[in-house]
């Protein structure tokens, strides 16, 4: 009588307090595991959009004679690398920019920009000729030539930057298209913004950000916070003609 009597009536209210605990328990260990994977497929398929953006590179290479796209350029070059239009990769990767296209890391929520989502930007050293350094380098159309790469594995391609926000000076409202460790996102200090840019110190995977390399192998680590900058030597991996730089600026 007493067992039927029990199970009549139900759970108790300790045991329900028991099962209550128990769930939250379960939750607050589950929750970070699960926000845990998503991020790293985000991550993957950040690494995914950046080896397309490679294999794109390299059938231009081929196309174009061993000449990579200019970094930078002004409207209307077909060779400028990323910009509207029909020139540069657009042909190869079948988009122009947008949310969830390969032009754009899956971390990037929205956009609201009369141009098109970007999140990568390309190394502005691979100019012809190379390594000249901003703004100097602003009046050089060209693409390096592939064969002026003097380390592909240990010369950075592509890098994730900073989306520039609308309160741009020019308007510009979209990502820094090129430009050097400057220009990677999570490079700036929480305390030291980058005026006009979204999350400036803060790296878009965690505390890492992908980065292709111009041998098309893809790398994920911390980028150089400031004011540090890459070494002056032949480890630089922005510089495209390593020795050559090494030596003019005495680092060997």
């Amino acid at each position: 009588m007493f067992r039927l009597r029990r199970s009549l009536s139900g759970f108790s209210l300790v045991e329900l307090l028991i099962v209550i605990v128990v769930i939250a328990i379960l939750a607050g260990i589950l929750m970070p595991v699960m926000i845990s994977t998503k991020q790293a497929a985000r991550k993957s398929k950040c690494a995914s959009n950046l080896q397309q953006l490679g294999r794109a590179f390299s059938l231009y290479v081929s196309d174009w004679s061993g000449a990579y796209p200019s970094p930078g350029g002004v409207v209307g070059d077909y060779n400028y690398w990323a910009q509207s239009g029909k020139g540069g990769l657009v042909n190869y990767v079948g988009s122009n920019g947008g949310l969830n296209t390969v032009w754009c890391c899956p971390e990037l929520p929205r956009w609201e920009s009369r141009y098109s989502a970007r999140t990568y930007c390309m190394n502005s050293y691979l100019r012809e000729p190379p390594d000249v350094s901003y703004p100097q380098c602003i009046g050089i159309f060209d693409g390096c030539r592939e064969s002026k790469i003097e380390a592909p594995r240990k010369t950075i391609l592509l890098f994730e930057g900073m989306p520039v926000t609308k309160d741009w000076p020019e308007g510009q409202d979209y990502i820094f298209r090129c430009g050097d460790w400057e220009c990677v996102r999570g490079w700036a200090l929480r305390e030291m913004p980058r005026q006009h840019t979204m999350n400036s110190w803060k790296s878009w995977h965690g505390e890492k950000n992908n980065y292709l390399y111009c041998d098309g192998h893809i790398q994920s680590f911390k980028p150089n916070k400031y004011p540090n900058r890459p070494p002056f030597s032949i480890q630089n991996e922005w510089w495209v003609e390593k020795s050559k730089m090494a030596c003019r600026y005495g680092g060997w």
